[in-house]
């Protein structure tokens, strides 16, 4: 059998594990960017939200990602990188209801993943006409916590219907308050 097609770890391919490898490296490096971001601006919280999102919609292969923070009943908009159109970073706001997968996530404290959002019209109302105005379809919506308290949300969006794999997805539900 040519080396190439060896197996490595049971089923896992030599080539499986060059991509692997390749995507820990780049997660290596978004994080290396985060953190160097951080330290030069720790005060600057735009600037430290910009690239976390710019960081996760390239390393999850999303042509857009938003991050959220929690204001009262709502959440407002503190970062977006990417082509799919939303309100202006700081002014725009949704509610704080179930019928957003942003707000879900936050509600539930856990990752909320939807395949197709334009199709989830009972599950997800007010999330399905944003879908349908800004043209996303594919959703990962993720809650975002300091010292066991939910602050915000990042979600990462593609315009067509292609799930996020499992690598990208974090299933783990967050600790509940104290």
């Amino acid at each position: 059998m040519p080396p190439e097609l060896s197996t490595v770890h049971g089923d896992q391919s030599v080539e499986d594990l060059k991509r692997e490898l390749a995507e820990a490296r780049e997660q290596q490096a978004a994080t290396a960017e985060i953190l160097r971001v951080i330290s030069s601006s720790p005060m600057n919280l735009q600037r430290v939200f910009a690239e976390i999102a710019a960081s996760a919609g390239r390393v999850c292969d999303a042509y857009d990602a938003t991050i959220y923070q929690v204001v009262g009943n709502s959440l407002r908009l503190a970062a977006h990188h990417g082509s799919i159109p939303v309100g202006p970073v700081g002014h725009f706001e949704m509610p704080l209801a179930r019928g957003t997968v942003a707000a879900r996530a936050v509600l539930d404290r856990r990752p909320i993943h939807v395949a197709d959002l334009q199709a989830e019209a009972e599950e997800y109302p007010e999330g399905r006409d944003f879908a349908l105005r800004f043209g996303h379809r594919t959703i990962l919506a993720m809650p975002l916590t300091h010292a066991a308290a939910i602050i915000g949300e990042i979600s990462i969006r593609r315009t067509e219907v292609r799930p996020f794999t499992d690598r990208q997805i974090c299933s783990r539900p967050l600790p509940t308050r104290p």
